[in-house]
């Protein structure tokens, strides 16, 4: 490791380690810190970058502690997934999964809408939500802060028979015949469709083998609620259907982009063995994949993307796999303002960071993808150790290149599996492409995470989630920051070899990256960390006054950031803001 000079203000409070902001103005100060980028100024300093801190006036201390507040409780078993602020301050999320046992329709997944708040003018002195007792009725439901939740469907719903077979059921490109029911609502995006915002279009994803997105008409209603006006499923016949739809954004330009969360993608080699049956996904999902195709064995080369919904508010939207931003186990991507950097998180253990360049601003069907490489800071405290990242870049495509190489495999099928051999892309096919002998760049594209591994970047992440940026902040430098979930530091990230070699924290962080004028990360440090961890606990296994496995993140205008769980470590998961300016 090397040792890396910048300095880093650490403050301890409720068991979660967090970091501060720089100063507001710094003027006359003695300690005016530098507001971007968080660290502490020399003495004396007039305070000429303290624009984007938290109170650096009148020459009193620069530094205050961060704060993280609990927003929302939702039901036990739930996972809090779908995170989307509207312009307008309003905010949907979803009830994922719920346990079974619930009372009436609390056991069935929602997707939802927090009413009778703003989150663009949130007090930042809100009374945080209490944590459920065990067992209570509180724990049984969703509690918000203020207002309410509303559910605007659960799983099974037919909306006035719009969707005949109900609500998160996948069905055949046609319509006619159901695949699956799902229970697991992700991604949520609201487009739209006149100038108050006041009624659109909210697509959710369900994340599941296969995938799907539905799309609901949506308006406000004069006393703060929404009513559904009508409800669809996207076609995805188009793109030979799609998988594991998992976290997601809106681009710049308005669309919708899902993220096919493909945790098999590196393991192309048990796709079509049919005694696999521990993968996500196995054999008998890839079966589902089957009957979503109408018979025809599906090639595992055509999932794994983001997928842009393009014209979202056509009667018929129109899904294209962006084949050239890479496969792997898409979490979210996150578009920056220059319409052309996209950053891209990897779900599951042992894992890379990756960013794609676009060729042409506002088209991403072609462009250059890189990996991260990252130096650790010379600490292996994971509540202080930071990262340096440089890019190694993997290759340059089209969506058009890479298809016709996806195109190649879709003869395969069950039948010509052989065991301890592939009928797909080999060790010896990826070792050839790192070399520089291969005849094209099929592996970097096709088999994307062990491209990486193989160029030497880091594939040592685990569990990295949501990603996020507030857009208008970036773009105007009041906000300049990007924030990403690790949902539990542990594994290859923990242990003594490699570029990652810090503390196992299984409750989790969050980290923190700045960027250059041109959108360029090379640095991550953690800001939120949870804990601590105590694993016989019949509760709370991580402190209930504490973040437990991030996943949704979301960034709001005055730089204020949301945190959603994902977790068993919290007996109910929660809903966090998290304030760098500590007020």
């Amino acid at each position: 490791m090397t040792f890396n000079k910048k300095i880093l203000a650490v403050l301890i409070s409720s068991s979660l380690l967090l970091t501060a902001c720089g100063g507001d103005d710094g003027k006359d100060g003695t300690t005016g810190p530098k507001g971007d980028a968080g660290v502490q100024g020399p003495a004396g300093n007039p305070g000429a970058n303290g624009s984007n801190g938290a109170n650096g006036k009148d020459g009193v201390d620069a530094t205050a502690p961060a704060k993280l507040i609990r927003l929302a409780t939702i039901p036990v078993g739930a996972e809090l997934t779908g995170m989307f602020k509207t312009d307008n301050g309003e905010f949907f999320f979803n009830i994922q999964h719920p346990t079974d046992t619930l009372p009436g329709d609390e056991k069935k997944a929602a997707v939802g809408v927090w009413n009778g708040v703003d989150l663009d003018n949130l007090d930042p002195k809100i009374t945080p939500v209490p944590v459920p007792v065990k067992g209570s009725p509180e724990s049984q439901t969703t509690k918000v802060a203020i207002g309410s939740y509303q559910a605007l469907g659960r799983e099974g719903d037919t909306y006035a028979g719009a969707m005949p077979f109900g609500f998160g059921n996948i069905t055949n490109p046609a319509g006619t015949v159901s695949i699956k029911q799902s229970n697991n609502p992700d991604f949520n995006a609201f487009i739209p469709s006149n100038s108050t915002g006041s009624e659109g279009y909210l697509f959710s994803a369900w994340e599941d083998r296969p995938g799907g997105v539905s799309r609901l008409n949506i308006a406000k209603q004069n006393d703060g609620t929404w009513r559904v006006n009508d409800a669809m499923n996207v076609n995805f016949g188009n793109v030979k259907g799609t998988i594991i739809n998992c976290f997601g954004t809106v681009s710049p330009w308005g669309t919708p982009l899902t993220s096919e969360e493909n945790y098999e993608a590196e393991n192309t080699v048990r796709w079509n063995d049919m005694t696999y049956s521990t993968g996500y996904p196995n054999y008998a999902d890839v079966l589902k994949i089957k009957d979503y195709l109408g018979g025809t064995f599906p090639n595992p080369y055509d999932y794994g993307y983001i997928v842009e919904i393009t014209q979202p508010k056509a009667a018929t939207p129109v899904p294209v796999k962006h084949f050239a931003m890479g496969r792997f186990a898409h979490e979210n991507p996150v578009i920056m303002p220059d319409k052309k950097t996209v950053y891209l998180t990897d779900d599951g253990s042992n894992k890379g960071f990756y960013k794609f360049v676009a060729d042409v601003a506002g088209n991403l069907s072609a462009g250059t993808l890189y990996a991260a490489k990252v130096t650790q800071d010379a600490t292996n405290d994971t509540a202080k150790a930071g990262f340096d990242i440089e890019w190694i870049m993997l290759a340059h495509a089209t969506n058009a290149q890479v298809e016709a190489w996806i195109d190649s495999y879709d003869a395969i099928n069950e039948t010509n599996h052989v065991a301890g051999s592939t009928n797909y892309i080999s060790d010896a096919e990826v070792a050839a492409w790192a070399a520089g002998t291969a005849p094209d760049n099929r592996v970097a594209f096709l088999e994307t995470l062990r491209a990486a591994k193989a160029k030497g970047a880091t594939v040592e992440f685990n569990k990295m989630e949501g990603i996020n940026i507030n857009h208008d902040g970036a773009k105007d430098r009041s906000v300049p920051f990007m924030y990403v979930a690790m949902a539990e530091v542990r594994g290859a990230m923990a242990d003594t070899t490699g570029d990652i070699q810090v503390k196992e924290n299984r409750c989790g962080a969050v980290y923190r990256m700045g960027f250059d004028m041109n959108y360029n990360v090379d640095r991550m440090q953690p800001v939120v960390v949870g804990g601590a961890y105590n694993g016989s606990s019949t509760g709370d296994k991580c402190d209930a006054n504490g973040i437990a496995q991030p996943d949704n993140i979301e960034v709001l205008d005055d730089g204020r950031v949301l945190i959603g769980e994902d977790t068993s470590n919290h007996v109910n998961n929660m809903l966090w803001i998290y304030n760098p300016k500590g007020m």
